[in-house]
């Protein structure tokens, strides 16, 4: 009896285990639809709107280390889109390209990949 119940518990901890893992797996294609429409103002992913008007105010970091509020938030872009599974920095610069729909100026091709590959632990 002990063995049924334990093998029972078994499988159903398998099963739930092999549902959560489906689940959170997603294409590309999903992640970036995702990412897309989370940019948007007021979305999880908007780190912009909040800083209108203070883009170029000042913070620092860390010891040693200033950045102006853009910088911040590029960087977050950059390191949220390396967090939920995007596989590649050029994946990363090519969503930001296709949600502001036109080419990336350099701080953006710079801070991007920063916050990609989280060059600021």
């Amino acid at each position: 009896m002990k063995k049924n119940i334990l093998l029972l518990l078994l499988l159903i901890s398998t099963y739930s285990f092999s549902q959560n893992s489906n689940q959170e797996k997603k294409s590309q294609a999903e992640i970036k639809t995702f990412i897309l429409n989370e940019t948007k103002e007021g979305g999880k992913l908007d780190f912009f709107t909040k800083i209108k008007g203070k883009e170029y105010n000042g913070s620092q970091v860390k010891p040693g280390l200033i950045m102006t509020n853009l910088e911040i938030a590029l960087y977050s872009w950059g390191k949220a889109n390396a967090e939920l599974g995007i596989e590649s920095v050029e994946s990363a610069l090519s969503i930001f390209k296709e949600f502001k729909a036109k080419d990336l100026n350099r701080i953006e091709k710079d801070l991007i990949p920063m916050g990609f590959r989280n060059d600021l632990k």
